[in-house]
């Protein structure tokens, strides 16, 4: 039997599970296909600048995070190698009402949209696999779980499957990408109780960018970003040790610390380069998040990339016109914006 409804969300991270609740809530039927069965870490972004915290709340989904155990940073502290402390960015400061960057382990914050999205009316799949889209007057969606094929017929499929989008590759829809200019190595660390989590970290020492986000009881995402020639520098059998050997910062005073916590997740390093698409929309599709291109990890800017696409796609189909054209003004919106990123 074939469903029918308003909207599919292929992909549950966090743009499409936040997406995937505003829809709901706002009556829509909604049906989420997400690949995973469970949200593993995979070193994602894990730090929301405050101008993605404004769009999380106008989006309804920042107290589903912060619910979730979201840790707000309202202060980033700089630290500089011959000198220490260098510098305070105060993120609290910087729009009204939102206190700070915000911070939430990624597969938690994922499960925790996801489950609102449920929640709020929305028809979960875990483990879609084989997703096609067929694109006509409706869009027919086909996809398998446990090698049960299944349909929907659809107003619209929003793709938010991530860097390797398959909505994008069959909306033919061109992935614009700038070389890598540097790598970003990430490591959950625990048993950092003595590291003060009052601010987050920004330093530079030797040929190494550090950035720490604190999540709450003695645990903190830290990445490391090397230049070209580290991209394979944290990598293999002794990549975690390595990692955490180079987080002794003599700039820090408590890098020590670090290098002596206790990791959390796997470690992993990414590319630090550039993509877009110059129409994030074809017949029958809109890209969300990561799936319709993302700036460089060493920025941290994805989630809030993410929420601003969710709430801009949210607003317009709170409306009548659904067509191509009507994404028209995103896609313009999100162009200047990932240009400016």
């Amino acid at each position: 039997m074939t469903e029918v409804v308003d909207v599919v969300v292929v992909g549950g991270g966090i743009g499409g599970a936040a997406l995937a609740t505003a829809l709901a809530r706002a009556g829509l039927g909604v049906t989420v296909l997400e690949a995973t069965e469970e949200y593993s870490d995979r070193v994602r972004g894990e730090s929301m600048h405050v101008w993605g915290v404004k769009e999380a709340r106008e989006l309804g989904v920042e107290d589903v995070l912060l619910q979730a155990g979201a840790h707000v940073a309202p202060l980033w502290k700089q630290y500089a190698e011959g000198i220490g402390e260098a510098g305070i960015l105060p993120t609290g400061m910087m729009l009204p009402d939102i206190p700070g960057t915000l911070n939430l382990r990624h597969p938690v914050a994922c499960q925790a949209l996801i489950d609102a999205a449920t929640a709020a009316g929305a028809n979960t799949v875990r483990g879609a696999r084989d997703i096609t889209l067929t694109p006509g007057q409706s869009t027919t969606v086909s996809y398998a779980t446990n090698g049960a094929p299944h349909e929907i017929r659809t107003s619209l499929v929003v793709g938010a499957d991530g860097r390797a989008s398959n909505v994008r590759k069959q909306s033919g829809i061109t992935l614009n990408r700038q070389e890598p200019i540097n790598y970003i190595a990430g490591l959950l660390v625990d048993g950092l109780d003595g590291v003060p989590d009052d601010h987050d970290v920004l330093a530079g020492d030797g040929d190494l960018f550090f950035v720490l986000f604190h999540q709450g009881n003695g645990r903190a995402r830290v990445y490391l970003c090397p230049g070209l020639s580290g991209q394979h520098r944290f990598a293999g059998p002794r990549g975690t040790a390595a990692f955490l050997e180079a987080c002794a910062l003599t700039c820090l005073p408590w890098g020590d610390k670090i290098a002596a916590g206790t990791p959390a997740g796997p470690c992993a390093t990414y590319p630090g380069d550039d993509t877009w698409v110059d129409r994030p929309f074809g017949p029958g599709a809109v890209l969300v998040a990561d799936a319709a291109g993302y700036s460089n990890p060493i920025i941290g800017q994805g989630l809030s990339i993410a929420m601003r696409d969710a709430r801009t796609v949210r607003d317009v189909l709170r409306g009548d016109d659904w067509s191509a054209r009507a994404f028209d003004d995103y896609a313009a919106e999100r162009t200047e914006r990932m240009r400016r990123l």
